[in-house]
């Protein structure tokens, strides 16, 4: 079928990659919403030549669930792990990469660091 969506839809990849988390917008919409969201590889980092020793830290991106968590506003915190069972972090949006039609892939910051 020419033109069609192979890709999983986000139940799958969350079966598969998913991580529990807790994702909580700010006020009004501030009650604490249980999910879980996939970490998602960094994008790679292009460097123009000669700047080969700038440091740049990867952004780091999660997919949240739309039916979950039906806006994802920057400032929203999101309290889950960077891996499977791994100690849970607090993290903040501090920007969106894309929606897609189940998901939205947002960039976070560790909560610290958001100021």
């Amino acid at each position: 079928m020419a033109g069609a969506d192979l890709r999983p839809d986000f139940s799958t990849a969350r079966a598969a990659f998913g991580v529990p988390a807790t994702v909580t917008r700010p006020a009004p919409d501030d009650t604490p919403i249980d999910t879980e969201v996939i970490w998602l590889p960094p994008p790679p980092t292009d460097v123009p030549f000669g700047l080969e020793l700038q440091r740049q830290e990867p952004k780091r991106i999660l997919s949240i669930p739309l039916a979950d968590v039906p806006t994802v506003p920057t400032g929203t915190l999101i309290a889950c792990p960077e891996v499977l069972a791994g100690a849970v972090q607090q993290w903040t949006v501090d920007g969106f990469d894309r929606y897609e039609f189940d998901a939205v892939r947002v960039i976070v910051v560790p909560a610290e660091d958001a100021t």
